[in-house]
């Protein structure tokens, strides 16, 4: 009976170990645990971004919930200042900026750049009534308004550095784009660069009955808009975008989502899915 009686003593023991252990394994495995994504956005540049009922929303936003769903990522969106979007992809504290960023040198020089999610060219904002502006020839002596960094700033900037003689002048405003198409009614400024869903969107949301768009071709410029990453990006996360960027265009995801936020298909062809 003793015998029987410390086998048993023993087998307990060797259960409740055993129990234990497995436990602490289990409580332990990370394997399920989601790395968050820190993304970095304006909020206030409807259609891309911008909030709805007190929820962050627009297709860049939409865009990047679909590009994470399912995958072992989880996402946080932050909103900036435009300008401070681009600085917090430098220091690290986003992992990811999005704001309908279209590509140009400067910024290659200093970012990574996803497959394109948007083609949305740039286009001229003017009045109805300004037939002088067709070209970006057409731009010197004009009164030209824009925030700081965006592509329509780096078009107006080249055009100066190019015709010393024959200036555009620029006009750097914080307010945003509404109500500087608000002024260029008005007769304050001739112009305003800005993408063609922007432009279209706001023209025909706030009632601008004295505004219209022009399109315009520019050597060098780029239609496409992108997911932006820091320059030394980790590769598993970059992977990941593109291979869910494409994913998204070819079951129809994007065009979806298109519909949805800006009224018409801007969703970049499959063979156009490559990074600038």
């Amino acid at each position: 009976m003793k015998k029987i009686a410390l086998v048993l003593v023993a087998l307990t023991s060797f259960l409740i170990l055993t129990g234990c252990g497995t436990k602490k394994t289990a409580t332990t495995n990370s394997s399920d645990v989601k790395k968050t994504i820190v993304v970095g956005t304006s909020g206030v540049s409807k259609p891309f971004s911008y909030e709805k009922d007190g929820q962050l929303t627009g297709y860049d936003v939409e865009v990047v919930k679909a590009i994470f769903k399912g995958t072992d990522y989880k996402v946080k969106f932050e909103k900036t200042e435009f300008e401070s979007i681009l600085s917090g992809v430098d220091s690290g504290r986003y992992q990811l900026g999005v704001n309908n960023f279209s590509y140009n040198e400067e910024r290659g020089s200093k970012y990574t750049f996803s497959y394109p999610i948007i083609t949305n060219p740039n286009v001229f904002t003017v009045r109805k009534d300004g037939d002088s502006i067709k070209e970006i020839s057409d731009l010197g002596g004009k009164k030209a308004v824009t925030e700081v960094g965006n592509s329509g700033a780096t078009i107006l900037e080249n055009y100066n550095k190019e015709n010393p003689d024959n200036k555009v002048n620029i006009t750097y405003s914080e307010v945003d784009f509404i109500k500087q198409f608000e002024q260029i009614e008005a007769g304050q400024y001739d112009v305003r660069i800005i993408s063609k869903v922007s432009a279209e969107a706001g023209i025909k949301e706030h009632g601008f009955k004295d505004l219209k768009t022009v399109a315009f071709t520019s050597e060098g410029t780029n239609a496409n808009a992108y997911v932006l990453l820091g320059k030394d990006a980790d590769p598993a996360l970059q992977k990941t975008v593109n291979d869910r960027i494409k994913e998204l265009v070819e079951d129809g995801t994007l065009a979806k989502i298109s519909q949805e936020q800006l009224g018409g298909d801007y969703v970049p062809k499959t063979a156009d899915l490559k990074q600038p």
